[in-house]
């Protein structure tokens, strides 16, 4: 009698499971008998409505607060061509639907308008590689999951969020020399070589580090909203946003040290 292979058909029908989650369209929002809630009239049977109760983002953020935290900018005017299938708003701007279809539509996990994800769905826009690989290295629009999920543990013990470990793939003193971060000199967080402002320690616990140099730090009431802790430990966007306009990608301007004195008292 011949052996059934269980292993094998479990695979195969993993994947199959996989490829249809991933590829078909799916559902996730409920918007039955609640089209006044975004739209000033109830649309007809296949007409696309233009006109809508309110701006598109306010209506998004509703449900979804903290999207915009370290991500893709909306309500601006792209400064690249963008293809037909990811729609402007009348305005011509970019908004939240660009890239996610709201009814009953959306592929994978983050609902978006193409079967593409990471880096090969920001390049559909982002393909000048060399004046934008921050972002499509990034390759999500919605970092801000990363404040609060998705720790990794490295191999020398040390924990730090999804973007820090994206941003060090690159910015290992190897291929980005401007971060020497190769050497560890502080126990259990990573550090610059002997230079003290070449590169700021990451991976450490802001409310520690305040309780240990008493005076030296503002509480984290007082932090700027655009500094952002990790559960509770500083990342590399703390100071960095991969989608900032300002100098570095910073997330807000240093001058006359704005940003770190935002953190440190003096």
């Amino acid at each position: 009698m011949k052996r059934i292979n269980y292993p094998l058909i479990i695979s195969v029908l993993l994947v199959i499971a996989a490829g249809y989650v991933y590829s078909q369209w799916t559902s996730y929002h409920d918007f039955e008998g609640k089209c006044l809630d975004c739209h000033l009239t109830v649309p007809g049977k296949g007409e696309t409505p233009q006109v809508f109760a309110k701006d598109i983002t306010l209506m998004c953020k509703g449900c979804h607060k903290d999207e915009q935290q370290l991500s893709h900018p909306v309500d601006l005017k792209p400064s690249m061509q963008v293809p037909a299938k990811f729609p402007l708003d009348w305005k011509g701007q970019i908004t939240c639907v660009t890239c996610h279809p709201v009814h009953d539509q959306g592929f994978g996990e983050f609902h978006l308008r193409s079967k593409s994800s990471g880096e090969s769905f920001c390049t559909m826009c982002h393909n000048n590689l060399e004046n934008e690989l921050h972002k499509i290295s990034v390759g999500s629009a919605h970092v801000s999951r990363s404040t609060s999920t998705k720790y990794i543990e490295t191999e020398l013990g040390n924990i730090l969020d999804e973007l820090s470990i994206k941003c060090l793939a690159c910015h290992d003193a190897t291929f980005a020399g401007d971060t020497l971060v190769e050497n560890f000199t502080v126990t259990n967080i990573f550090h610059n070589s002997n230079s003290i402002g070449v590169s700021h320690p990451i991976g450490i616990s802001y409310a520690e580090t305040k309780r240990k140099y008493l005076g030296a730090y503002r509480n984290v009431s007082e932090l700027p909203s655009e500094i952002k802790l990790f559960g509770g430990l500083v990342g590399c966007g703390s100071c960095h946003n991969p989608y900032s306009k300002q100098h570095s990608e910073l997330v807000m301007s240093n001058e006359k040290s704005a940003l770190c004195l935002a953190c440190h008292v003096k």
